[in-house]
């Protein structure tokens, strides 16, 4: 699914991310690495290797779009350090000629020398040409700016006639700000609503489609 917005093109892509055509840049948020190791040490019943899904996604993503640089929209790691940070950074050192950005979530408390022996760029948000990358939806729109955000894990509730109720990761488009859903595993949702002027493309069987 394809969609322009201040006459750019961007790819919104299954695996929950998107992509920014003429930029040949990866859009990502809330990944929250750890979060399965982390809830599995809390006596949590998840299962070992559901982490391993979040790096298929990345590879897919790599393989089916030239990539020159991913911008993570926060909580690339859900909290304190644990083992899967080094598989994400193995997993970075197989692609050095990608510059990898983040725009720090209120999930990313790891140490910044960790960002950084990961080739990792560390900012508060990005802001270039007539778009601003960061983690948090702001308070109030910038004027002639368009914002890419994540944080809240959008996702939207398809209804059926027979009261049959589903729940599916979505991309939200207002007018002045896209809201990015959560791209990694067991990390739930808040439900969105539809309201005038706003476009909701949902994803579902490696699918995405407007409703």
């Amino acid at each position: 699914m394809e969609i322009e917005i201040k006459g750019n093109m961007f790819k919104l892509l299954p695996q929950k991310a998107i992509y920014w055509k003429i930029k040949k840049t990866i859009l990502i948020s809330d990944l929250h690495l750890g979060k399965v190791t982390h809830f599995r040490k809390a006596g949590f019943a998840l299962p070992s290797g559901a982490f391993v899904n979040n790096f298929i996604r990345l590879d897919e993503i790599i393989d089916a779009n030239e990539t020159e640089r991913i911008i993570f929209l926060g909580d690339l790691f859900h909290n304190v350090y644990n083992d899967e940070w080094e598989l994400f950074e193995s997993w970075r050192m197989q692609f050095p000629s990608i510059e990898i950005i983040i725009a720090l979530g209120n999930h990313d408390i790891l140490p910044l020398r960790l960002f950084t022996a990961a080739n990792i760029k560390v900012m508060d948000e990005l802001r270039e040409e007539d778009f601003l990358f960061t983690h948090h939806p702001p308070d109030q729109s910038i004027k002639n700016i368009f914002t890419f955000c994540g944080h809240i894990h959008p996702v939207y509730c398809l209804k059926s006639k027979i009261k049959q109720n589903i729940k599916l990761p979505c991309f939200v488009i207002d007018k002045t700000q896209s809201i990015l859903p959560s791209f990694g595993v067991f990390t739930g949702g808040y439900e969105m609503k539809a309201q005038p002027g706003r476009k909701v493309f949902v994803i579902a069987e490696n699918k995405v489609f407007r409703i």
